[in-house]
């Protein structure tokens, strides 16, 4: 049994907790207010489970040494077959630590720690206390389109950065779209970014990301360059705007790149009647099934701007409900 010490939040009496199960409520016996009991995990203490994926799970954490919040992913229990050494989730956590310090631009999600602690490989960053988009989009809470906007656009600098320096993130999604509790967009998860030369569509990417928002390119010859990020940006934006994916969100390969081929989806405008012509034009470029078609992040940087600037007094706008 692992030892856990906290202080109350609320009188800042000094508590032992280390007799209770991890993750249950229980009041303090200073001044009854109700704590949810911590997990010991190498040196930090984690709070609740944030999410759970396929091979991870994403804990909310305290960095006792520091007094800060970190979230902490965590490899899932491994199949017999993989070592330490052979693990994708080792893989991926080393991948991203080391994508992320290669980038000085403030709108990607800082990584501060990973390793391997009890058999199990971890990523430590920075935790997003306003959660991700895609949260948002489905719980209906996101803000009008000039916010959205606004955020996609404050992303731009960091893309740029990453072109500049041949990096590909390769998953862009609402889902790796993050806030800060100051409100300001960060681009998490760059566990399968890696680096390539324009024009590289052949080197296979090491995993699969979402089909809702994989670039044609991909499904067809494995890869991707930048532009394939241009193209799933092309379909957050129109997820986030319309509330809808442009291609669908089910289908076999065939189909999924048939429908990128033939340009298969309705026009922002035909969802969402008050938003700008420019801003269905500049999607529709966006999604163009050839990547030599997309625009560049020079106009679309300049394209969003000059419609965040024309909506400042825009309302919130109802987004349709997801089909």
């Amino acid at each position: 049994m692992q030892e856990v010490k906290i202080n109350c939040r609320s009188c800042h009496a000094k508590l032992d907790l280390s007799d209770f199960t991890p993750f249950e409520k229980v009041p303090c016996p200073e001044c009854g207010a109700m704590l949810r009991v911590p997990k010991s995990f190498e040196r930090y203490l984690l709070e609740k489970i944030c999410g759970k994926g396929g091979d991870s799970t994403v804990y909310r954490a305290l960095e006792p040494e520091l007094a800060r919040r970190v979230a902490v992913k965590i490899e899932n229990d491994r199949s017999p077959e993989e070592s330490e050494e052979t693990s994708e989730a080792a893989k991926r956590f080393v991948n991203c630590a080391r994508m992320s310090g290669k980038i000085t631009c403030p709108g990607i999600v800082p990584v501060y720690n990973c390793g391997t602690f009890d058999g199990k490989s971890f990523l430590v960053m920075r935790y997003m206390e306003h959660g991700d988009l895609e949260q948002m989009l489905r719980q209906g809470k996101l803000p009008g389109r000039g916010r959205i906007l606004s955020w996609i656009l404050s992303l731009i600098p960091l893309l740029v950065e990453c072109r500049n320096n041949n990096i590909v993130h390769h998953d862009i999604k609402p889902a790796n779209i993050m806030l800060t509790a100051d409100d300001e967009a960060k681009l998490g998860d760059w566990d399968i970014a890696d680096y390539r030369d324009p024009g590289d569509v052949y080197t296979p990417c090491s995993m699969w990301a979402s089909p809702i928002y994989t670039s044609p390119e991909r499904i067809f010859s494995g890869g991707e360059d930048y532009k394939g990020d241009i193209f799933s940006l092309g379909v957050t934006i129109y997820e986030l705007i319309s509330g809808i994916a442009p291609f669908g969100l089910h289908g076999d390969t065939e189909m999924i790149f048939g429908r990128r081929k033939n340009m298969q989806f309705q026009p922002l405008t035909a969802l969402v009647p008050e938003a700008p012509p420019v801003l269905s034009i500049l999607v529709a470029g966006m999604l163009d099934f050839l990547p030599a078609n997309r625009p560049d992040y020079e106009e679309i940087s300049d394209i969003l701007g000059t419609i965040i600037r024309e909506c400042q007094m825009c309302r919130d706008d109802k987004l349709p409900e997801q089909q």
